[in-house]
C-alpha cells in the first residue's frame, strides 16, 4: 500500500529531510581503518572464514563467496538481514507479513521459512531445533548495526555444515568491543514509516588487560502497514477484503559478546511480536487478536588457540532455546481462540583440529554433537475451551557429525579442496555428503573453480509429528537430498575491477512437501501431511562485476538467469522468477561531507500456486548518509542519515504460501527511515 503522504509535494520535502537525516553509526577499531579507506585490492578479495572454516582469500575458497560488510550496511541502509540477502548475487527474498524468507538460484517453496538455508551467528546455528527455521527479518535476536560482515556461501555446504546448508549458507559475523572509539558508547535512534521507531544502546571497549567486551540492547516497535486488500476477500463478511489493524511488529534484543585470550564468550535475548491480520492458516481475517511470537536465548563459549606447531584448536559448547507463542481465532463455529506454543531446547558441543603439518596440505577434522531434548507444538482452544479439541506433538531428538576437509596445494597454481561428512541423526538416519573443488589459477588474477557437492535437509519435528484434526505427522520421512555443480571464472583484470561468473546445475530428490492424502478410515475426510515427493532440477547462471574507485566510490552489479523445474512435466517452479537484477553504487559527495547509496532491483515475473503469474518488479532504494566533514567539535561524534525505499513507489507482492486464501502478498510501497547516532 502506499505511504500516506506520498503526493509529488510531500515527496520533495521528504527528500530534502532524508538529506539532513539520520542512520546508525557504524564504528571502527580505533587500530584497524575504515573499510572504505582499505586498500582497492583487500576489498576486492578479502579474505574469508565461513567457506573452509579457516581463513582464505575469496579466490582459494571452494565457491563464489559474497561478502557484505558494515559499510555496505550503513551506505544502503539495510534494516534487517533480510535487507542485506535481498542484494546478494542470486538470492531473492519474499516477506508473507510475517517471515522474510530467501530463495536462491530459482527455489523458494513459500512458507519454507528458511529451512534450506543454514543461518549462523558467529558459527553459532540460528535454525532452531523445532522448525529449523532461519531467522532473517525482525526476529533476528541481534542488531544489524553490531554486524561487522556477512558471509553468504551459495550451492551445497553439507560436507561440513551438516543440514540444512541446503542451498547455502548465511554466516553473520559480529563486531567485538575494539571497535568502538572513545569511550566505547554508542546510542541510536530512529523514526520510520508506519509508525516505526527503534533505539538502540551499545558499548564496546578492548581493556589494557586483554578483555574485550560489547553489550548492547535494541528496542523496536511499528504499528505496521494496516491497509492492505486482497481482492480475494472482497466481501462485506470480511471488511471488503482490506485489513484496518493488527499488522504491529515489537520486537526486543539483548545481546553481549566476551573475550579474553582464547575463550569469547557470546550469549542473546531477543523477543518478537507481530501482529497478523491478513488470514493466516485460514483464520479470522482481520481479527486484531490474530499474532505470534518469536523468542531466541543462546549461549555460546569458544575455544580457539594454536596449542602446537602448525596445529589448531578450536571447540566450543552452547545452549539454545526458541519459543514460538501465538493466538489464533477460528470461525469453528462458534468463533474460537486458539493458543498455541511452540518450544525448543537444546545444548551441544562442536570441536575441530586444523593442521599444516603436512607439506601443501591444510587438514581439518572435526565432529559435533546437538541434543534436542525438548521439542513440542500444543495448540489448545481456550475460549471457550475444549480439551478434546487439542493438536501438536512432543518430543526429543538427537544428531551428532564427523567431517574431514583437505585444502591440498597440488601445485603452485591449483588447489584441490576436498572434504566429506558423516551426519547420524536419531530421528532421520545417517547422511553421507562429499564436497570436491578443483581450484586452477593459471595467472595471479583469474582463478577457475570446478565444484561438485552434496547436501541435505532432515525433517523437522513440525513435519514429522505435527498432528490435528485436518493434518497427521509422517514419522518416516526421509531427508532431501541435492546434487550441485558449478562452473566459477574469477579476474580481476586490475586492483579496481573484479568480474565473476558462476554457471550451475542442481538435482533435488525425496522433497519433502505438504499433500493432501486420503484418510485410512473408510469414509473420512482427506488429510494433510507431509510427504516425500518429487524431483526438481534447475539451470542457470550468474554474472557480476564488482568496481571500485581511489575516491571513495564503489560499484557492484549482477545478473541471474535460471530455469528451475519439476522433473516430472518440466513446468517452472512456483515462486521460481528466471530473471534477478541487482545494482548497489555509493559515493562520497561534496568532498564527503556525505555519502549517497543507491541500490536498483529487478525481479521478473514468478508463478504462483494457482499456476498464474505474479508480476515482476523494479525496487529502487536511496540513502544519504552525513560525512566525516560534515561535523566537529563537540558533535564530532554524530552521525545522520535518511532513506527512502521503493522510491518509484512500485506496486508489487511476494508468492503466498498454501497457508493462505490469498494468491499473493502484497508488499510496502514507497516508505523513509530516518535515523540519529552519537559516539561518545
Amino acid at each position: 500500500m502506499k505511504y500516506s503522504s506520498t503526493n509529488c509535494r510531500h515527496f520533495s520535502v521528504a527528500i530534502l529531510i532524508s538529506t539532513i537525516c539520520l542512520n546508525v553509526s557504524v564504528s571502527h577499531s580505533e587500530e584497524q581503518a575504515d573499510l572504505t579507506d582499505l586498500p582497492i585490492e583487500n576489498l576486492l578479495n578479502m579474505e574469508v572464514f565461513s567457506a573452509s572454516k579457516f581463513t582464505q582469500k575469496k579466490s582459494d575458497a571452494p565457491t563464489a563467496v559474497t561478502v557484505i560488510t558494515s559499510q555496505n550496511i550503513k551506505d544502503y541502509g539495510y534494516r534487517t538481514v533480510a535487507d542485506i540477502v535481498q542484494s546478494v548475487r542470486g538470492v531473492y527474498v519474499d516477506n508473507d507479513r510475517n517471515y522474510s524468507t530467501a530463495g536462491t538460484r530459482g527455489f523458494n517453496i513459500p512458507g519454507d521459512v528458511n529451512n534450506r538455508v543454514l543461518v549462523l551467528l558467529d558459527g553459532y546455528r540460528l535454525n532452531d531445533a523445532t522448525y529449523d527455521q532461519g531467522p532473517l527479518g525482525t526476529e533476528f535476536p541481534v542488531d544489524v548495526d553490531l554486524i561487522e560482515r556477512v558471509e553468504y556461501l551459495p550451492g551445497a555446504g553439507s560436507a561440513i555444515y551438516g543440514n540444512n546448508a541446503f542451498f547455502g549458507v548465511i554466516n553473520i559475523i559480529t563486531k567485538s568491543g575494539k571497535d568502538f572509539k572513545g569511550k566505547g558508547v554508542e546510542v541510536s535512534g530512529r523514526v520510520a514509516s508506519y509508525g516505526t521507531d527503534q533505539e538502540r544502546v551499545s558499548y564496546g571497549k578492548h581493556f589494557d588487560n586483554g578483555l574485550e567486551m560489547l553489550v548492547s540492547a535494541t528496542r523496536h516497535d511499528s504499528k505496521g502497514e494496516n491497509r492492505l486488500f486482497f481482492p480475494e476477500l472482497n466481501a462485506p463478511e470480511t471488511n471488503n477484503g482490506s485489513t484496518s489493524h493488527g499488522s504491529f511488529d515489537n520486537a526486543e534484543r539483548l545481546f553481549g559478546k566476551f573475550s579474553w585470550q582464547h575463550l569469547t564468550f557470546e550469549a542473546a535475548y531477543s523477543k518478537r511480536n507481530k501482529g497478523l491480520p491478513a488470514g493466516n492458516y485460514q483464520a479470522v481475517f482481520n481479527d486484531p487478536r490474530n499474532q505470534n511470537g518469536d523468542q531466541h536465548v543462546f549461549f555460546n563459549l569458544t575455544y580457539n588457540n594454536q596449542v602446537a606447531d602448525n596445529l589448531e584448536l578450536y571447540a566450543r559448547a552452547y545452549h539454545g532455546r526458541y519459543d514460538y507463542p501465538g493466538t489464533w481465532v477460528y470461525d469453528d463455529p462458534p468463533v474460537t481462540v486458539y493458543k498455541e506454543l511452540g518450544l525448543g531446547r537444546w545444548w551441544g558441543t562442536e570441536v575441530r583440529f586444523t593442521s599444516t603439518h603436512i607439506d601443501g596440505h591444510k587438514l581439518m577434522l572435526g565432529g559435533e554433537f546437538q541434543d534436542n531434548y525438548h521439542l513440542s507444538d500444543d495448540f489448545v482452544p481456550v475460549n471457550p475451551p475444549n480439551p478434546t479439541n487439542t493438536a501438536g506433538f512432543k518430543h526429543s531428538n538427537d544428531r551428532y557429525g564427523i567431517y574431514l576437509q583437505d585444502e591440498w596445494s597440488l601445485l603452485d597454481n591449483l588447489i584441490v579442496n576436498a572434504g566429506v561428512r558423516y551426519d547420524s541423526l536419531s530421528y532421520a538416519g545417517d547422511a553421507i555428503n562429499p564436497r570436491l573443488a578443483l581450484i586452477y589459477k593459471p595467472w595471479d588474477n583469474t582463478s577457475f573453480k570446478f565444484l561438485y557437492g552434496t547436501s541435505f535437509r532432515a525433517p523437522n519435528a513440525n513435519e514429522l509429528y505435527y498432528t490435528d484434526p485436518t493434518a497427521v505427522g509422517n514419522p518416516n520421512l526421509k531427508p532431501e537430498r541435492i546434487k550441485t555443480y558449478e562452473g566459477i571464472i574469477e579476474y580481476q583484470p586490475d586492483r579496481t575491477l573484479r568480474l565473476t561468473t558462476v554457471g550451475f546445475h542442481y538435482e533435488i530428490d525425496n522433497l519433502i512437501q505438504l499433500k493432501e492424502i486420503p484418510s485410512l478410515i473408510p469414509g473420512g475426510d482427506p488429510k494433510n501431511q507431509y510427504i516425500n515427493v518429487g524431483v526438481n532440477k534447475a539451470w542457470g547462471a550468474e554474472f557480476e562485476v564488482e568496481k571500485l574507485w581511489d575516491y571513495g566510490s564503489r560499484l557492484r552489479a549482477s545478473y541471474t538467469w535460471v530455469n528451475a523445474y519439476d522433473d516430472s512435466n518440466n513446468q517452472q517452479l512456483v515462486n521460481s522468477p528466471s530473471n534477478l537484477f541487482k545494482l548497489n553504487f555509493s559515493t562520497p559527495l561534496f568532498d564527503r561531507w556525505l555519502r549517497a547509496g543507491v541500490e536498483a532491483q529487478y525481479t521478473s515475473s514468478r508463478k504462483d500456486l494457482g499456476g498464474k503469474q505474479t508480476a515482476g518488479y523494479p525496487l529502487f532504494n536511496l540513502t544519504l548518509t552525513s560525512g566525516d566533514k560534515l561535523f566537529t567539535g563537540p558533535l564530532k561524534g554524530l552521525e545522520i542519515s535518511g532513506s527512502v525505499y521503493n522510491l518509484l513507489d512500485s506496486h508489487y507482492a511476494s508468492v503466498a504460501s498454501d497457508e493462505f486464501v490469498q494468491r499473493s502478498i502484497p508488499q510496502n510501497g514507497r516508505n523513509f527511515r530516518l535515523v540519529l547516532s552519537y559516539r561518545f
